[in-house]
């Protein structure tokens, strides 16, 4: 795994302190300049949660999808890096009439007991993190058995098409880390039951991997 350079660890810093905790809302609005290309993006995720369940989002955001997850679901709760998204998304569930427990916390040390959730979902935040690796293994164990992994999130595409790649290699540009989520999957344990690319250049893509049911 590539290193980080200055120039994107200062970059990264700006957009984490600055933009993404102390203005939430211009992150909010990022929806609206693309049109809701974003937003159908992030929203390929709701395909994948069964409705009913006992849901977790990691880092949720401005909380639009956090909104969609908590009227679905029996039990939803969210977990973000980031104090301010904390407050704008808890204001978001509030004017919608909705209630999921919100917490501050870190995906390397995700503070629920271990098989708990039905269905864990993270959009565009796996490739944010150093460690894919620790993050993917901490999110299978609070992952009920014969529960799942709901993943959207950036990669190289198959075919290499141009388009794809060149919009891959800008977000790696930018400081995030081109995984493949799929091979974290099987690494971890789970059974990698979809793996769909889309968006523009198929540089996108939803992969769901599913924890092996424990006979009791």
């Amino acid at each position: 795994m590539a290193l980080r350079s200055p120039t994107q660890e200062r970059w990264l810093r700006f957009y984490n302190e600055v933009i993404y905790e102390a203005f939430p809302w211009a992150y909010n609005a990022l929806d609206r300049l693309t049109f809701g290309a974003w937003w159908n993006l992030v929203r390929r995720a709701l395909d994948y949660v069964p409705p009913g369940g006992r849901v977790l989002e990691i880092g949720f955001g401005p909380g639009r999808l956090q909104v969609e997850l908590a009227r679905r679901t029996r039990l939803c709760v969210g977990l973000d890096l980031a104090w301010g998204m904390c407050r704008f998304t808890r204001r978001r569930l509030e004017r919608a009439g909705l209630s999921s427990r919100l917490t501050r916390g870190s995906v390397f040390a995700l503070p629920y007991p271990g098989n708990t959730f039905d269905t864990v979902v993270s959009t565009f935040s796996l490739s944010g993190v150093p460690e894919g690796k620790l993050a993917m293994r901490e999110m299978v164990r609070v992952a009920a058995n014969g529960g799942r992994i709901v993943l959207v999130d950036i990669g190289l595409p198959a075919n290499s098409n141009r388009l794809g790649t060149f919009l891959a290699r800008l977000w790696e540009y930018m400081g995030d880390y081109l995984y493949d989520q799929s091979i974290l999957m099987r690494e971890a344990g789970l059974e990698v039951v979809v793996y769909e690319e889309f968006g523009p250049g198929d540089h996108v893509r939803v992969v769901v991997g599913e924890k092996q049911a424990v006979d009791s």
